[in-house]
């Protein structure tokens, strides 16, 4: 069986349960384990699963790892539009000096 390496840092269990658990949180989906994360604490803080049957502080360390690519995606995105509009910015300069 192949090894899976997680695409984050993770404190709580290693190879082929933490990446069932990542697996599993995948296939949920980003919003829905958000939500069901906020109605363990509100409701359930002192179970140990939180999601389906990953532990609280997995789905916590999973969640802060999509935050912090959604972080770098964005930062990536509004450094092209600035690029971008320079461009446009310095096109548009020429076009009216000539």
């Amino acid at each position: 069986m192949a090894q899976h390496k997680l695409p984050f840092e993770n404190r709580w269990t290693t190879g082929q349960h933490a990446w069932e658990w990542h697996c599993e949180l995948e296939r949920i989906g980003l919003h829905n384990v958000r939500a069901m994360l906020a109605n363990h604490e509100s409701e359930h803080p002192d179970r140990r699963l939180a999601v389906a049957d990953v532990p609280a502080e997995f789905a916590r360390d999973w969640l802060e790892f999509h935050d912090r690519h959604a972080g770098r995606q964005q930062i990536l995105w509004r450094a092209s539009v600035l690029v971008l509009a320079g461009v446009a910015a310095g096109a548009s300069l020429i076009a009216a000096l000539r």
